[in-house]
């Protein structure tokens, strides 16, 4: 659907869908009473290092998974060191708790 509208009134339009979180169509229905918008809380702007940091923990998981899977599908599953997985797996919640104290201003143990 095409109608006219001045610059300004196209940009009270895009504002008020920006504002509501919604794309201008839905704001469009929603107005024409097709339908009925879900309000759905805007993502948060999440800091790009914290992004990084958590890639790289779950790059660590995804090295431990590969390591298990390729001992169960080699047959070695039982000489996998349960030992040595917990202790990964505890060096990640550190890693993961260090992380996001420095995010959210806590300490880290």
């Amino acid at each position: 659907m095409i109608f006219r509208c001045t610059p300004s009134e196209k940009a009270a339009l895009v504002a008020k869908a920006h504002a509501a979180g919604l794309p201008n169509a839905t704001l469009m229905r929603e107005a024409l009473g097709l339908t009925e918008a879900r309000r759905r809380k805007p993502v948060p702007r999440v800091d790009p290092k914290l992004t990084f940091a958590i890639a790289r923990v779950g790059g660590n998981l995804n090295q431990l998974s590969r390591w298990i899977n390729g001992a169960v599908k080699s047959g070695r599953a039982s000489q996998i060191d349960a030992l040595k997985v917990a202790a990964q797996l505890v060096i990640i919640e550190r890693q993961m708790a260090q992380i996001v104290a420095a995010h959210t201003g806590g300490n880290c143990a």
